[in-house]
């Protein structure tokens, strides 16, 4: 019995060895094939093979879990490129077990009320569990775990906090990587298309992309998002109120040394020659591909507006942009559709001030909440809020309660304050007397403002640049960051999440200023 045992073994393991060099002579020639590569990747393959990492990979699974990723619209669709799925509900936040996800709600300019889209989005991927959780709970299908697995760097301190330009990623990926489990959404859904563009949708009379897999390529995300953007406006626009024309009579379109902001400007203006456009547009998108700067939806939505007009005239950017000049001066139409109005220094109601004349401070009594208003009050003085922020910042590390992005935001605001100030919250705290009254500042906030009209431009108008921060702050924010990642590799402090964000953003401040980061 012994001597069957171990024959039925030995012949088992010998005809894999036979196995393995048959099959392997047989794929002479083409054992690099992608098709040849599929075989041995299968379920069918013979013998034993082995993969040569990293010019050969494992075929990942499409349940395979990794950091996860957020979804957002193809960079080419017509209606709203790049628009984040997220709504920031804050579900993902709150299910994350080890609490490495961080989300600050998006705001909007003119009302201040919250708004369905993030403006930050973090997550710590040293922290991060690959559970899948949030991809789980999501009831918006805008977070999914990815396949890629290779993140190594050589600074965990910043560079493995992943923002939102970091994390978000076409939703043409996450059916490439799964497209089956996005085909089961898809059908799970009812439609290609997202679930809030299926409520305007279906406000509006418009048919959605059936879940078909043939079919992907045709949803159309956010249809009505132009026409319902432009709804409030007309609304807001007094009747007969002066405009200005969208561009000057003549422009100067230097994209060499122009802003990010002022680029996408030039590449939406329908009124520029489509070369102009096309120029702008071409630096705009080199910019973002080589990660200069953080680009927002109004930069891509540019570019795309750009590339519809050139694909109008049977032509693409790149071939316009060759026949334009650098520097050249080129004559706009003013078509009064596009009219932007300008904002005057009239305010049409009394500012509000942002806090009473005289306040006391009793950071040991406070509530977290109270904390938070202090610590983001911009008419205190930046001892009293670097007070309220180093005791806000103690409650959560303590874990006394459950924090909020608010509170998070607050203490955010209170050191970029303190940065400004030249100093740091804990260096300002300790000037600060608990208990003690301070006078606050009454921050005027206009209400609301009247629209005016330019008189014409008829000299070439140079580029906007960008408004560059206070020297002093930037500088101490950046030696901050210095200081925390020196303390961080000598092992005399342990740093905390919070602590490699703000050499994060140390880091993206020196590189954005010029300095070098030793």
């Amino acid at each position: 019995m012994y001597g069957i045992g171990i024959w039925n073994g030995l012949r088992i393991t010998l005809k894999r060895f036979v196995d393995t060099f048959v099959v392997d002579l047989g794929m002479f020639g083409t054992k690099q094939t992608p098709e040849t590569f599929a075989v041995r990747q299968g379920t069918q393959a013979k013998g034993l093979y082995t993969v040569e990492y990293p010019d050969e990979k494992l075929a990942m699974p499409e349940r395979f879990r990794f950091v996860p990723f957020l979804v957002v619209n193809n960079a080419d669709d017509p209606h709203a490129p790049s628009h984040d799925w997220c709504t920031s509900c804050g579900i993902c936040a709150k299910v994350c077990p080890p609490q490495c996800i961080w989300i600050v709600r998006g705001t909007d300019a003119k009302t201040g009320r919250p708004k369905p889209e993030p403006e930050a989005f973090y997550i710590d991927i040293d922290i991060c569990m690959n559970c899948g959780y949030c991809a789980e709970y999501c009831p918006f299908d805008a977070i999914k775990m990815d396949h890629n697995y290779e993140l190594a760097s050589y600074d965990r301190t910043s560079n493995h906090i992943y923002d939102k330009s970091h994390l978000s990623k076409p939703v043409s990926y996450w059916q490439q990587i799964a497209p089956n489990r996005a085909l089961e959404e898809a059908e799970a859904r009812g439609q290609w298309e997202h679930k809030d563009t299926a409520k305007v949708a279906k406000k509006s009379g418009i048919a959605m992309t059936e879940p078909e897999w043939e079919k992907r390529n045709k949803a159309s995300h956010n249809p009505d998002i132009e026409t319902a953007a432009a709804k409030p406006a007309a609304v807001a626009a007094a009747p007969g109120a002066p405009r200005i024309a969208a561009a000057p009579a003549g422009v100067s379109i230097n994209v060499e040394g122009a802003s990010p902001d002022q680029l996408a400007q030039w590449a939406a203006n329908e009124g520029l020659p489509l070369p102009a456009r096309s120029a702008a547009a071409v630096k705009l998108e080199q910019m973002m591909a080589e990660k200069t700067f953080k680009p927002s939806s109004e930069h891509r939505k540019a570019v795309s507006a750009a590339k519809k007009t050139a694909k109008e005239a049977n032509t693409t950017i790149e071939e316009s942009a060759a026949s334009f000049k650098p520097g050249e001066v080129v004559m706009a139409a003013a078509p009064a559709a596009t009219a932007t109005p300008v904002a005057a220094a009239t305010p049409a109601a009394a500012p509000k001030a942002a806090a009473p004349a005289s306040l006391s401070i009793n950071v040991e009594g406070a509530s977290p909440d109270q904390l938070a208003q202090w610590a983001e009050n911009e008419g205190l003085p930046v001892a009293a809020r670097a007070a309220a922020a180093v005791k806000l910042e103690t409650l959560i590390k303590e874990k006394t309660f459950k924090p909020a992005s608010t509170h998070r935001k607050a203490i955010s605001a209170a050191k970029k304050a303190a940065g400004d100030a030249g100093t740091t919250i804990e260096d300002a705290a300790g000037g600060f007397t608990p208990g003690a009254v301070v006078e606050t500042v009454a921050v005027a906030v206009p209400v609301a403002e009247t629209v005016v009209e330019s008189a014409p431009v008829s000299a070439p108008a140079a580029p906007v640049a960008s408004a560059p921060a206070a020297a002093g702050g930037v500088m101490a924010t950046i030696e901050a960051g210095k200081e925390l990642e020196r303390k961080g590799k000598a092992k005399e402090i342990k740093l905390t999440s919070n602590d490699r964000k703000q050499i994060a953003e140390a880091k993206k401040l020196a590189q954005e200023n010029g300095v070098a980061w030793e």
